[in-house]
């Protein structure tokens, strides 16, 4: 029954700014194969990854996969269970595999991010470029899922300038694009002319320039190798490994076996 005020209007709910999960689930078809739930789950995380959040858009040469949270040889119940299933990048899903902390580790909040209960916020934060953890979830995340990577710190860079980019265009350039050079005060006149000139030089040269400019745009940076994979691997499996001497168990699925 909807509340009323006292003279019996329809009362207002309060407004909130408290964030929430990233990821809002709908309501899907039952007794499908899990498979059958792509569409449905790209819908769901806004076709982006629900661990590093990189999208279909930004991560142009990287393919997109569906994970299962439980993974399938510790929990088969759920391998069809669109509530056990993310969307997430084939990075992602490839570093998560099988990993399962076992129950004593959970317990203590190590496990990973689920970005369909958890608020983000409560979990991590960003210093400069790199994502810092605030809870043993936020921790267990980047060192198992190594969400320092070169290829989301070069993301988080770009969404920045990117950012700062959309702020200048909306402030500057749509103000400047009904302006006439001749009303522009002189030291900007002075400016504008010596850019169109620029510019024009540029569109001369464009021909003899346009294979480099059609490499410098179709290449993506976030495939680019990364020189600080490796010894970036070693400090990570040895935080992993200090985990697990806390919280001595199975962190492994075991293998589901063929039919």
């Amino acid at each position: 029954m909807t509340s009323r005020d006292k003279k019996g209007r329809a009362a207002v709910p309060a407004l909130t700014n408290k964030p929430g999960p990233l990821v809002t689930r709908s309501t899907v078809p039952a007794d499908q194969k899990f498979t059958e739930y792509r569409q449905y789950l790209r819908h769901d995380f806004l076709y982006s990854c629900g661990y590093c959040t990189i999208s279909e858009a930004e991560a142009q040469a990287l393919r997109f996969t569906i994970d299962h949270y439980e993974p399938r040889g510790a929990r088969p119940d759920l391998e069809h269970e669109y509530s056990n299933l993310m969307y997430s990048c084939d990075q992602c899903n490839t570093l998560k595999g099988d990993r399962c902390p076992p129950a004593s580790a959970r317990a203590d909040n190590y496990r990973f991010f689920r970005p369909d209960q958890d608020v983000y916020q409560e979990h991590f934060h960003t210093n400069g470029i790199r994502l810092e953890s605030t809870s043993n979830v936020g921790y267990y995340s980047i060192e198992a899922l190594d969400l320092n990577r070169l290829a989301l710190r070069r993301l988080r860079e770009i969404r920045e300038r990117l950012t700062k980019c959309d702020r200048l265009v909306t402030e500057g350039v749509f103000g400047l694009r009904n302006s006439h050079i001749d009303n522009l005060p002189q030291s900007i006149k002075g400016k504008a002319l010596r850019a169109i000139s620029r510019a024009t030089d540029i569109a001369n040269r464009i021909p003899d320039e346009i294979d480099a400019l059609l490499r410098e745009h179709a290449r993506s940076p976030l495939v680019d190798p990364d020189p600080e994979a490796a010894s970036r691997a070693e400090e990570r499996a040895s935080k992993l490994e200090g985990l697990q001497n806390l919280h001595p168990g199975r962190w492994r699925a075991p293998r589901k076996s063929r039919p």
